[in-house]
């Protein structure tokens, strides 16, 4: 997935969007070993990382500009968030995404953080990451909103807390809620509760809330997703609300992607929304 920024520019996506390319920045995990105390997949590396991430986006933010951020992994919004929270204070997060990510490094079957990414931005994790920008959390549970998960009977057979069961105030629509209600109405209300408290926030789009099928390119596969249209649905009016801070696009391998296609997929509903 650390080639994903590349297939995208390849498909176009600077030209398509009109936005000015700042380039990689030097991030990396490639430290194959699960650390024994966090049991976190090259745990120094993902805390450096994460403070790259931390002082480049931060240096954006303090520009007055509005980011949007191509990963790689879900890891990313940690540093993401720790910038955020230096120059903005409270925001909240718009996170759509196939997986919760609450898992810790022990109940986590991967040790990947991009397995519990929310779960540290909330304060569940080790030092060197929950309080990457002062003392924990990152973010109050109760300015997250959760959009298309589908991975929480998965989750609980492997042990992850429920945030259910500790932040009751994050609210969770999993897949099915997101069907019941309509994408588009439910992106609409998320985006007008934002606007209204706290007033400003970011968007996290996972692509693996994709059904397996729409989207097969990403490693972690599982079907009872969204298709297409429904994501620009729930996105559309997120993306566009007055209060979008930022944007980041995590979760797609073009290495499973061998003629380009899904990279072009990803960059037409990019440039739709957007």
């Amino acid at each position: 997935m650390e080639r994903m920024p590349e297939a995208l520019r390849m498909a176009r996506l600077v030209d398509r969007l009109n936005i000015v390319d700042i380039g990689n920045l030097l991030v990396t995990i490639d430290t194959p070993e699960r650390d024994p105390i966090t049991g976190i997949i090259g745990f120094q590396a993902v805390c450096q990382a994460s403070n790259i991430i931390r002082v480049e986006i931060g240096k954006l933010l303090k520009q007055g500009e509005r980011p949007l951020v191509i990963g790689g992994c879900c890891t990313l919004l940690i540093g993401v968030f720790a910038a955020l929270r230096e120059q903005y204070g409270r925001v909240g997060l718009a996170f759509v995404d196939g997986h919760l990510d609450f898992y810790d490094g022990h109940s986590s079957p991967t040790g990947e953080t991009a397995d519990m990414e929310l779960a540290i931005l909330t304060g569940i994790g080790p030092s060197g990451l929950i309080d990457l920008a002062g003392s924990p959390p990152l973010l109050a549970p109760k300015d997250i909103v959760v959009l298309g998960y589908r991975d929480a009977e998965q989750a609980r057979l492997d042990g992850a807390t429920d945030p259910k069961t500790i932040f009751p105030e994050m609210t969770l629509f999993e897949v099915e809620a997101v069907w019941q209600i309509s994408p588009a109405m439910l992106g609409k209300q998320v985006a007008e509760h934002f606007e209204k408290e706290p007033e400003r926030f970011w968007l996290h789009l996972d692509l693996d809330v994709l059904d397996q099928d729409a989207l097969p390119a990403v490693d972690y596969r599982m079907p009872g997703g969204l298709d297409w249209d429904e994501v620009a649905d729930l996105v559309r009016p997120l993306a566009q609300s007055a209060g979008l801070i930022g944007v980041d696009v995590t979760i797609y391998n073009p290495t499973l992607d061998t003629n380009g296609y899904y990279a072009e997929q990803i960059v037409e509903l990019l440039a739709e929304v957007l």
